[in-house]
């Protein structure tokens, strides 16, 4: 008599997703020629499927010099002073082709990073997902 093993299905909406040739844009124009989008899932019980997603972005290559001003900024502060500078930027979104999915689009706000250390394109930030 043989036993069968049983199937453990997985999720593969939580397993960790990195990008390396995302875009960013504003209104229309590239503000980031190059981002490093991570998607990680975030495992704490009571969250809705939308709110395990996790993002952080990191602006790499060809980046718009207001763009840059802005994450600078954010970077050099901390705490309250940090959410209400993310409060005065604009929303940026992220275009980049999943090979599962195909063209993906997110809009969402830059957050304020949580290692400050090493130049702005060494620096991760988080991105608040626009609600749908």
């Amino acid at each position: 008599m043989t036993r069968s093993i049983p199937h453990i299905p997985t999720d593969h909406a939580l397993t960790e997703r990195r990008y390396r040739w995302a875009r960013a844009y504003r209104d229309g124009e590239m503000v980031c020629g190059r981002v490093e989008v991570t998607v990680r899932a975030d495992r704490r019980l009571g969250l809705a499927p939308r709110e395990r997603r996790c993002l952080t972005v990191g602006f790499l290559e060809r980046l718009n010099p207001a763009l840059c001003m802005e994450l600078t900024e954010l970077v050099r502060r901390r705490g309250a002073v940090a959410r209400r500078a993310t409060e005065r930027m604009q929303p940026v979104e992220i275009v980049f082709d999943d090979p599962r999915l195909g063209r993906q689009q997110i809009i969402g706000w830059v957050q304020p990073p949580q290692l400050r250390h090493g130049d702005l394109y060494e620096v991760e930030f988080g991105l608040r997902e626009a609600a749908r």
